[in-house]
């Protein structure tokens, strides 16, 4: 088993990043640094070249509103697993050794994934689609352009959706949206 310092409530990020430091000091990992990414897919990353752990600040942001330190302690320590493997054994991924250093580190069930059922990344904004796809009689959209289509509206009618050749083959048109109904 690896002591770590005591785990504390964090207030902030700075706090985080402070524990991070002194996690790195104890586990001999005193080359590694500490930061904040803007991820939204993913909690925390190991990047084992660069010597960086990293967790996603919208992550951090969810939890330190809540006072609840535990999902970032154990991201933590998922990736501080992972930079053990790595600075030990050249060990990377989620194998046994890094399932080792993860019981060692008071995690013992953790999985390559954790999925935070009551943490949702910010919504981005919405996609302004400006053109679309569509069947000239049905009205049916195969598909939205967010940019401006390369080919003119001409090609399409060449054109044909798989599995659905008889039915949109000289069928496709492209129309522009307008953009009151972009909203």
């Amino acid at each position: 088993m690896i002591t770590l310092p005591q785990a504390e409530n964090f207030r902030t990020a700075e706090d985080i990043a402070s524990y991070a430091v002194r996690c790195f000091t104890l586990l001999h990992l005193a080359d590694w640094s500490f930061g904040l990414d803007r991820a939204v897919r993913r909690l925390g990353c190991c990047r084992l070249q660069e010597k960086r752990i990293t967790l996603s600040r919208h992550f951090v942001a969810v939890y330190l509103e809540r006072g609840d330190s535990a999902p970032i302690h154990r991201t933590l320590r998922h990736e501080l697993a992972h930079a053990l493997a790595w600075v030990h054994h050249r060990s990377h991924g989620h194998g046994a050794v890094w399932q080792r250093y993860c019981a060692a580190l008071g995690i013992p069930d953790e999985r390559a994934t954790t999925k935070c059922a009551d943490f949702a990344p910010p919504s981005r904004t919405p996609r302004r689609v400006v053109a679309v796809l569509c069947h000239e009689d049905t009205g049916e959209v195969f598909k939205e352009y967010t940019r401006r289509p390369r080919h003119h509206a001409a090609y399409y009618r060449r054109c044909y959706i798989p599995g659905r050749k008889a039915e949109t083959l000289g069928k496709l048109v492209l129309k522009a949206v307008d953009a009151e109904s972009n909203q």
